[in-house]
């Protein structure tokens, strides 16, 4: 990927979230979720609280980018959804790249 003249690695992997927890200091309604990455360890990332409850979050695989400490979660925004969540479509190990 190309940002502002110049190149950036990005890397994807899989996630499973293992805690959600209300995001008090957020300027919007947001979650405080903890990834599992497998080998790569742990991972804090934060998500709008409108699209899924913490029950839904809770457990599911979902792609990440890295972020130094911390990671962010790729969606697809759908008018009609909003947020929606871009998923393995078949459970994998937790920490797996994408490719």
């Amino acid at each position: 990927m190309q940002l502002s003249g110049q190149v950036h690695d990005l890397e994807l992997l899989v996630g499973r979230i293992v805690a959600v927890e209300d995001h008090p200091g957020a300027r919007a309604p947001s979650f405080l979720l903890t990834l599992d990455l497998g080998s790569q360890g742990r991972r804090d990332a934060t998500f709008p609280a409108s699209t899924y409850s913490s029950k839904e979050l809770s457990g599911r695989q979902v792609v990440c980018v890295l972020e130094g400490d911390g990671a962010s979660l790729l969606t697809a925004h759908s008018r009609a959804k909003g947020l929606v969540l871009i998923s393995p479509e078949s459970e994998v190990e937790d920490g797996s790249m994408i490719a």
